[in-house]
């Protein structure tokens, strides 16, 4: 245990109050438009969000409800949480009671009340659930964050039938008994569910996508089957159900508000495999796959068992068909790579760790009559090339992820991002792109990414007709998964493990990684050692001062609160950017940044926080250059836990977001005068490059000084769009120069501020 007091606070992370959200181009990773939403301006009895009647809201003999709520108050008359009916005689209404704050649940004109039971808190977010069987005589069972709280109820009711609307936060039999808070995430199901069930579904957005359900592939998951409904409140005009498309209204002053603190859904959920031959996700066959000259195959993935042999991905319905498999070996953790019927292990390599993310990657590229296999691990090659066969027989087989047609070898354990590429992607590509979102990828050699926020839907552009299904024909016990810890009960708090994979920061001009200096080291940061553990950038190609910087940073460890952790410039000008914060909270994921509200001493805002400013100012660094060696580093100041710098990244000036746009080659270079011109303070520069070079773009001002180099990376051919932020800049004349290969050319620009 720890020597000195730690907190544990009831609130979520990666969270701003809206006024920020949007100044600061930040974007939230959950949800239907990248940031997680719930229901607010309730508390009167004119605004609700109403959902037209449909008879499978007619739960007479068995169901559930569930939700988040924040309730401000139980003062007053009893306060309704969802109902159906418009007499007193209704088909059910869930509420709290005045005063006492206790749950209770009305059949009929027969109320069950939580006597002995906990009261949800007021002014902190809390899961509820009540289910309810038995028919004329009925158990009522009502649930406090994952645990049954108080005893089952049982009394003779009867439900009435009727053609009533359903309301979420009002009641139309009781108008004057209206919710006064906040809610999220009501669900509502055909069966009366279990408490597991119940604990470990609540820190998930079911669904929470256009089409998520389509042809009921995510409720025949045995996690799911049975759901009727599901209301996210991720959407502003309309409060979808993607469950079944029985969506609602909003009502009077009800919205959908932009998350503040407290809300205590994560930033990223991932994919739990259960080991079971059926708990599997299996994706249509598209020829988008037949990647038979070179392709790469990229996700992390959390072991939790090396006892047997594991199949992660694979597409093939028999051994000489197989046109990729993708697996660990038992005992080792090996991966291995295969192909027809070739296989190739990673002898040489390191095996993954247990109960770890570990970044995976493998690529192959045909040589001749063989394919050359690389295995990477946390970004870095693993071990010595391999070879095999070039065989990759074409079939239209669907991928399995989680096991295989061919050979019941199910993987144990979290999986997230898994992504499928053509062509091969290079190391440094592997690198850059390890720690961010899918949502944030929007590049043509992208041909399928799977995030599974909720859904098992493809986020890549570029192909159509892939989305995933749970539909194996078994009953199917993989789930989504929103921490390592979620099916243990409980009020939410620091104590829960968040997937601290990857992040989304999208958004011109500045979206991750374009413009960042990456390394990913996964150095361990000795327990309690004040010499601690530091890694360094070198910048060769930005001359120049320091006017602004932003830090990207992957932490793993399990109490943040011991760490300490710094950034020296090249003028040895060193900033803090956390001072043993965090408490007992594990891992960080987040940018740092001036211009960012919250710091790591914000107690409302915890690990692994998202968006920070740092504890102490990066300013200009002491007027430090951009070209030289960056160091970070991590300290320990206490003993008891374990922890590693995974990654880290550092970008200067608003340094600008090169993207292509479009999968057409073109036939000649070219470099394009810059839209708008004049501008104030961004514009566009496009550029043609038909074959694969480095591609140089430099700005001079009207003297020839070279004043920031825009962009110097290997690109694809392609036609590609920088986007320039001058707002560091004087207002004046420019001149950008292109160096490609052989190809150079110059160009005038005037920015008027």
């Amino acid at each position: 245990m720890k020597k000195f007091t730690f907190f544990l606070i009831a609130a979520s992370f990666f969270i701003f109050s809206s006024s920020n959200i949007f100044s600061q181009n930040i974007t939230d990773e959950y949800g239907s438009s990248n940031v997680n939403r719930y229901l607010s301006g309730l508390g009167i009895a004119a605004s609700y969000v109403n959902v037209p009647f449909h008879s499978l809201f007619e739960q007479n003999e068995d169901g559930t409800l569930e939700m988040w709520i924040y309730p401000t108050s139980t003062t007053g008359a009893d306060k309704t949480l969802i109902s159906k009916g418009a007499t007193t005689n209704v088909s059910f209404l869930w509420g709290l009671k005045s005063g006492s704050g206790l749950m209770y649940f009305r059949i009929g004109t027969t109320d069950f009340i939580n006597t002995g039971g906990t009261a949800p808190p007021l002014n902190q977010w809390s899961h509820v659930a009540v289910s309810w069987s038995g028919g004329t005589s009925t158990v009522v069972k009502f649930y406090l964050n994952g645990t049954q709280t108080g005893p089952d109820e049982v009394v003779a009711s009867l439900w009435n039938l009727n053609s009533n609307t359903l309301r979420i936060g009002g009641s139309q039999a009781y108008p004057g008994n209206a919710f006064i808070g906040y809610i999220d995430e009501v669900r509502y199901w055909s069966v009366s569910l279990p408490g597991f069930k119940i604990a470990s579904n609540r820190f998930i957005g079911i669904g929470d996508a256009s089409g998520a359900n389509s042809g009921g592939r995510l409720i025949t998951n045995s996690y799911y089957s049975s759901l009727i409904s599901s209301w996210t409140f991720n959407q502003t005009n309309v409060a979808y159900d993607y469950i079944s498309g029985y969506d609602g209204n909003y009502i009077g002053s009800a919205t959908s508000t932009a998350q503040t603190t407290n809300v205590p859904l994560p930033y990223n959920f991932a994919l739990k495999l259960n080991g079971g031959a059926s708990d599997y996700v299996f994706i249509p066959n598209n020829a988008s796959f037949n990647q038979n000259i070179q392709g790469t195959i990229d996700f992390w993935y959390y072991p939790i068992s090396f006892s047997s042999e594991q199949i992660l991905i694979s597409k093939g319905a028999s051994a000489s068909t197989i046109s990729f498999i993708l697996g660990v070996a038992a005992s080792s953790g090996k991966l291995y790579f295969g192909s027809g019927t070739s296989i190739a292990l990673n002898s040489s390599g390191a095996g993954l760790t247990l109960n770890r993310w570990n970044h995976i990657a493998v690529s192959w590229e045909s040589s001749g009559s063989n394919f050359i296999i690389k295995f990477y691990k946390n970004g870095k090659l693993n071990g010595n090339n391999s070879s095999i066969p070039r065989l990759f027989p074409i079939n239209t087989n669907n991928v399995y992820i989680g096991n295989s047609q061919v050979y019941n070898l199910p993987a144990s354990g979290f999986i997230d991002e898994l992504r499928f590429w053509s062509p091969a992607l290079t190391a440094e590509q592997i690198k850059n792109y390890m720690f961010v979102s899918c949502r944030g990828i929007d590049i043509p050699n992208l041909l399928a990414a799977w995030n599974f926020d909720g859904n098992l839907n493809n986020f890549a552009p570029a192909t159509t007709g892939i989305d995933g299904s749970f539909n194996t024909g078994s009953s199917n016990n993989c789930r989504f998964s929103g921490y390592l810890n979620d099916d243990t009960p409980g009020q939410f708090s620091s104590a829960y493990i968040s997937h601290t994979t990857v992040i989304n920061r999208t958004g011109s001009p500045n979206p991750f990684p374009s413009g960042f200096n990456l390394s990913n080291p996964f150095i361990t940061i000795p327990d309690n050692n004040s010499a601690g553990v530091s890694d360094s950038i070198i910048i060769a190609n930005y001359p120049g001062i320091v006017n602004s910087v932003e830090v990207f940073l992957s932490v793993y460890h399990s109490w943040v609160g011991d760490l300490t952790i710094t950034l020296q410039a090249p003028n040895t000008q060193t900033r803090t950017l956390t001072f043993r914060n965090g408490g007992s909270a594990d891992n960080i994921l987040t940018f740092f940044n001036d211009n960012f509200t919250y710091n790591p001493s914000n107690t409302e805002y915890i690990p692994p926080w998202g968006y920070l400013s740092p504890v102490v100012p990066f300013n200009q660094f002491g007027g430090s250059t951009m070209q030289g060696t960056w160091k970070i580093k991590c300290v320990d100041n206490a003993g008891g836990d374990i922890g590693m710098l995974r990654g880290w990244g550092i970008r200067f000036n608003n340094l600008v977001n090169v993207e292509p746009v479009s999968g057409q080659i073109p036939n000649k270079f070219n470099l394009y005068q810059n839209y708008p011109n004049p501008f104030n303070p961004s514009t566009n520069i496009k550029f043609d490059i038909p074959k694969d070079e480095n591609v140089n773009i430099t700005l001079f001002d009207v003297l020839g000084r070279e004043v920031l180099t825009l962009t110097n990376e290997f690109k694809k051919a392609g036609e590609y769009n920088v986007v320039f932020d001058g707002s560091n800049l004087s207002s004046g004349t420019y001149f950008y120069r292109i160096v490609a290969g052989d190809f150079v050319d110059t160009k005038k620009m005037v920015l008027l501020k």
